[in-house]
């Protein structure tokens, strides 16, 4: 650095005599320094780290969405290789456990077809009941209904004769009841 001299003339003396020019010689407050200072090398460091960070994301941005191409790129050679030599699908085979044996009867020759089982007693009284109670005017009736074999006894009363004929032709309707015995009582209300 070089060291600069200032002059300064002043004029001194009164208004009424004459001026004398005076000069002096003093060193200058102001330095000319043609270097950068501390604050502004700092400033251009971290400008220079900050623009290193941006422009390093960005190359991994763009590699990481090339390898997501990629990626898509292969998973879709891999459906379009597999889907040409996929099989149609079958429904899968379900295996129902049994809990009590099948038992498929085996005709025996020189016998004669088996006929179908006839119904049990109890499922014969409700399909009578049953009967009975989709008929409206039977339904609020208190007739009851016992089966043994093939015979249905009838009991209990209701209002009128015309009622007691229409259950005893209910209880006839019934497949596996043959005999119908009535003992129903006529009590009108």
């Amino acid at each position: 650095m070089s060291e600069s001299r200032e002059k300064r003339t002043t004029l001194e003396g009164s208004s009424t005599r004459g001026s004398r020019p005076s000069e002096t010689e003093y060193r200058s407050v102001v330095h000319h320094d043609r270097g950068m200072s501390g604050v502004a090398i700092a400033a251009l460091v971290i400008a220079a780290v900050a623009a290193a960070v941006v422009i390093t994301m960005l190359i991994l941005n763009n590699q990481q969405r090339n390898t997501e191409q990629q990626l898509a790129d292969e998973r879709a050679r891999a459906e379009n290789a597999q889907q040409p030599a996929a099989q149609p699908s079958q429904p899968p085979v379900v295996i129902v456990p049994q809990t009590q044996p099948t038992i498929v009867p085996v005709p025996v020759p020189n016998q004669p077809a088996t006929t179908p089982a006839t119904p049990s007693t109890s499922d014969l009284e409700w399909q009578v009941n049953s009967k009975l109670l989709d008929d409206p005017d039977l339904r609020s009736a208190a007739i009851d209904v016992k089966v043994s074999g093939s015979t249905a006894t009838l009991s209990g009363h209701v209002p009128n004769d015309a009622l007691r004929t229409r259950a005893e032709k209910i209880a006839k309707t019934v497949k596996g009841i043959h005999t119908v015995k009535d003992e129903i009582v006529v009590r009108p209300d």
